[in-house]
C-alpha cells in the first residue's frame, strides 16, 4: 500500500504539468497569433510576443490578450506602438533599432504594467515626463539625447533600478533630475558631458554603480558626487581628468572600485584618498603621472589592486608603498623605476601580502639584493621587456615565487 501511494504521489506533479500543458495549447489555439509574428507561451507566465526583424511600421493587431513581453527589435516603427487592451498586461517591451523620435505621455500611458523598456538605438532627442508605471529598467543607450528636461523621471523614480544613458548628445546634466532613490545603477558613457557640477547626483542613496566613460570630463567639482552614500563602484575612463582630490571625492565612503585609466591625470593631492577607507581596486594606467611623492597611496588600508601601468613614473616618494598592507597585485610596468630597483632602498617594503608584481618595460639593468626586500608573499613576478644584465644572488632568495 505504501510502495501504491508513493507511486501516486510521484506521478501527481507530471499530470498536473500536462493539464496545464493542454490548458495553455487551448488558448494560444483560441487566439492565433498575428501576422507576421510569433508568439511563445512558457509555465513560468512568461508570454512573448515577437516581431523582431519584420520591417513594421505598426503594431500587429490583435495580439493575444496572455501576452506580457513583446519584442519588436529591427523594425520601422516611428512610435511607441499601440497593443490595446493588451498594454497594461505587458510587462517588458523591447524596441531596439526603430525609427522612434520622442516619447509621448499618451503612447506611453497605456502601459500600466511595464517594468523593463528598452528603446536602444532609436533617434530620441528629448526626455520628457514618463507616466506612472512600475518601471525598473529603461535602456536609452544609443539614440540622440541632448535635453532631460526637469522632473522628466519623477513618475518612475520609486521604481527604477537600472537606467541606461550611453551613446547620446548629453552636455549637461541638470541639477536635481537625477531624483531616483531606488536606482542601483547608472550609465552615462560616450556623451559630451565636460563638468560635472556640485550635488549632481543627490537623491541617489541607493546607486552602487556609476559609470562614464568617455565623455571629455576635464572638471569634476567640489562634491561631484556627494550623496551617493552607498555607490561601490565609479568607471571614469577615458576622460580629460587632470588631477585626484578628495574634493570631488567627497563622501564615497562605501566606494570599492574606482577606475581612472586613459584620462591625463599627473597630480595625486596628498589628502586625496581621505574618504575612500573601503577602496579595494584603484586603476591609474595610462595616464601622465611622472612622481608618486610618499603621501600618493595615504588611507588605502584595504587596497588590494593597484594599476600604475603605462605612465611616465620616475620619482618614487619614501615608503610610498608602505602604507599598502592588503595591497595583492601591483602593475607599474612601462614606467622609468629603474633607480628604485637597482639603488637597493627596499621600495616595496610594507605590502606584505603582494602576490603578483609586475615591472615590465622600466629599463631596469641590475637587480640588487634588497631589491624585493619585504616581499614574502611574491608568488608571481614579471620583469620582462627590460634590460637586465645582472642579478645579486640574493635577491630572490627569500620569495615563495611561482611564476618570474
Amino acid at each position: 500500500m505504501a510502495r501504491k501511494t508513493f507511486k501516486m504521489a510521484e506521478d501527481w506533479p507530471v499530470s498536473v504539468a500536462v493539464v496545464f500543458m493542454l490548458l495553455g495549447l487551448s488558448a494560444c489555439a483560441l487566439e492565433p497569433c498575428p501576422d507576421p509574428c510569433s508568439c511563445k507561451s512558457g509555465f513560468d507566465e512568461i508570454h512573448i510576443l515577437d516581431c523582431n526583424r519584420k520591417r513594421l511600421t505598426t503594431a500587429p493587431r490583435n495580439p493575444p490578450s496572455w501576452i506580457t513581453q513583446v519584442s519588436m527589435n529591427h523594425n520601422e516603427l516611428t512610435s511607441i506602438p499601440s497593443l490595446g487592451d493588451v498594454s497594461s498586461n505587458v510587462t517588458s517591451l523591447s524596441l531596439i533599432h526603430n525609427r522612434i523620435w520622442e516619447l509621448p505621455l499618451h503612447q506611453l500611458q497605456p502601459y500600466t504594467s511595464l517594468e523593463s523598456l528598452d528603446l536602444a538605438s532609436n533617434s530620441i532627442s528629448v526626455l520628457k515626463a514618463f507616466p506612472s508605471m512600475p518601471l525598473k529598467y529603461l535602456n536609452l543607450s544609443n539614440n540622440k539625447v541632448s535635453t532631460l528636461e526637469p522632473g522628466c523621471f519623477d513618475n518612475i523614480s520609486s521604481t527604477l533600478l537600472v537606467l541606461k544613458l550611453n551613446r547620446n548628445r548629453l552636455a549637461l546634466l541638470p541639477s536635481k533630475v537625477f531624483k531616483l532613490p531606488m536606482l542601483n545603477f547608472l550609465e552615462i558613457k560616450r556623451n559630451k558631458i565636460k563638468v560635472v557640477d556640485s550635488l549632481t547626483f543627490k537623491g541617489m542613496e541607493a546607486l552602487r554603480s556609476l559609470k562614464m566613460q568617455r565623455n571629455g570630463i576635464t572638471k569634476l567639482m567640489d562634491g561631484a558626487f556627494f550623496g551617493l552614500n552607498n555607490m561601490e563602484e565609479l568607471e571614469l575612463e577615458h576622460n580629460n581628468l587632470t588631477e585626484v582630490s578628495k574634493g570631488w571625492l567627497y563622501g564615497l565612503r562605501m566606494l570599492r572600485v574606482l577606475q581612472l585609466s586613459q584620462n591625463t591625470i599627473g597630480i595625486i593631492r596628498a589628502d586625496a584618498w581621505e574618504f575612500l577607507q573601503k577602496l579595494e581596486q584603484l586603476d591609474l594606467s595610462f595616464n601622465h603621472l611622472t612622481r608618486l611623492e610618499d603621501t600618493a597611496f595615504v588611507g588605502l588600508g584595504l587596497l588590494e589592486n593597484l594599476n600604475l601601468g603605462e605612465n611616465t613614473i620616475s620619482h618614487l616618494g619614501e615608503g610610498v608603498f608602505g602604507g599598502l598592507a592588503s595591497l595583492r597585485s601591483l602593475d607599474i610596468r612601462n614606467n622609468e623605476i629603474s633607480w628604485a630597483i637597482e639603488d637597493s632602498i627596499s621600495v616595496f617594503e610594507g605590502m606584505k601580502k603582494l602576490n603578483t608584481l609586475i615591472l615590465q618595460r622600466n629599463k631596469i639593468k641590475s637587480i640588487t639584493k634588497k631589491a624585493f626586500q619585504g616581499l614574502e608573499e611574491l608568488e608571481h613576478l614579471d620583469l620582462s621587456k627590460n634590460s637586465i644584465m645582472s642579478v645579486h644572488p640574493d635577491a630572490l632568495a627569500h620569495l615563495k615565487l611561482k611564476s618570474l
